[in-house]
């Protein structure tokens, strides 16, 4: 799922000084989405297509108020400041039984891997492990 869209969401969130529900939102839409085009539902990366309700849950509102009027107002209120500062954009509006689509605004490729340096090896004593050998200054 969207494991890198959302680390990026944290960041973007924070810089774009998103209120705690608009955050709260934007991160759990974010790990909704897909982080890239390689994916089993073969839907386009960081589109968010989650209800009313599933968005109410991502803000604290528990079944059965995830369906209230009151969850419904927070969840358009939180949509429109992610819209305003352009955190998100709106692919298609719900209605007539379908629901609204969003495309989250934040990279979510995958980081290139660091490369890291083979260790070099240590020179291996040939007495290392044997029992023939004292260590020195020690007495038994």
């Amino acid at each position: 799922m969207g494991l890198y869209a959302a680390k990026n969401a944290v960041l973007v969130a924070a810089q774009l000084g998103l209120g705690g529900a608009a955050s709260r939102l934007f991160v759990f839409m974010a790990l909704e989405c897909w982080d890239d085009a390689d994916n089993p539902a073969g839907q386009m990366p960081r589109r968010y297509f989650g209800g009313r309700e599933t968005s109410a849950i991502a803000l604290g509102f528990l079944a059965p108020d995830n369906g209230s009027e009151a969850a419904f107002r927070a969840v358009k209120r939180a949509i429109h400041e992610l819209v305003d500062t352009q955190a998100i954009t709106r692919v298609r509006s719900g209605g007539n039984g379908h629901r609204a689509e969003f495309e989250i605004n934040v990279d979510s490729r995958r980081p290139a891997l660091a490369r890291v340096n083979p260790p070099i090896p240590l020179p291996f004593l040939r007495e290392q492990g044997t029992k023939n050998r004292t260590p020195q200054g020690a007495s038994f």
